[in-house]
């Protein structure tokens, strides 16, 4: 990876196996626009390919916000030019499939507002943890249209049909407590504490069987959308090619020898 190829990201890699990618557009509250949902997308794509990196962080620079929607500027765009709107939407849905779909376990660390395509970004993560600042919303209602990035399907599974439904209708917030409180967070931790807590997060994931941790993720993704005979089928198959790999065997003889001593 080549980090003069983007302009409007940073990303590092911790420790040989964890990469931190941030949206950096600070002065803006890191909106987002098209060129840099296309900087994403293809940096996320490159990450998908490095089996060296197990786990993802995604935040966003400063202290006040992860990302706060779109730009401006794009949504005026949009409002004079269908296409180009089509293609921001069209590249933000593969970006977040990239996210859900990467094979390895992703962190958003909210640190801040987080409104519109940020939720959007947030809820394609494995896990959210969030600084006792943060703000959740998606205010597209406001605007004549819907979160239609994965929102009504995502965001659904997450906190169920009756929450996002009132997310999604009113357009109304709610504060890190309440995001915690119906499922939409994981952890909340105070914003001074937001990088150390996500890294030792990061770092406890990546320290796991890569294959065990993508095989139940899949198990756990996919087996929620099947009836439950045909899921408990599908963790069975899962679980005889997870026990098959070479990974699985040297986590075993490693546990059975820290157990003889």
């Amino acid at each position: 990876m080549n980090s003069s190829t983007y302009t409007n990201l940073l990303y590092e890699i911790i420790e040989k196996h964890v990469v931190r990618v941030t949206i950096n557009r600070p002065d803006l509250l890191n909106a987002v626009d098209l060129p840099t949902m296309v900087e994403l997308k293809n940096l996320l794509a490159e990450i998908a390919e490095d089996r060296e990196l197990r786990v993802l962080i995604i935040t966003g620079a400063g202290d006040r916000s992860f990302v706060v929607g779109a730009d401006r500027q794009e949504i005026r765009l949009h409002a004079e030019d269908e296409e180009r709107a089509k293609t921001f939407e069209d590249v933000s849905r593969v970006t977040f499939n990239l996210i859900e779909d990467i094979g390895k376990p992703s962190i958003c660390a909210v640190n801040g507002f987080t409104f519109g395509l940020g939720v959007q970004m947030a809820i394609a993560c494995t896990f959210r943890i969030a600084s006792a600042n943060a703000r959740f919303g998606l205010p597209e209602i406001n605007m004549g249209f819907f979160p239609s990035m994965g929102a009504t399907q995502r965001l659904t599974r997450l906190i169920g049909a009756s929450r996002a439904t009132e997310m999604i209708l009113t357009g109304e917030p709610v504060d890190a407590a309440e995001a915690h409180r119906i499922g939409l967070v994981n952890r909340i931790v105070p914003l001074p504490d937001l990088s150390s807590s996500v890294h030792r997060f990061a770092m406890n994931l990546a320290e796991k069987s890569p294959v065990a941790i993508r095989l139940a993720s899949k198990a756990i993704r996919h087996g929620g959308e099947m009836p439950l005979s045909d899921a408990l089928k599908y963790e069975a198959n899962l679980s005889s090619e997870c026990l098959k790999s070479e990974d699985s065997r040297e986590g075993r003889r490693a546990f059975t020898e820290k157990l003889k001593r």
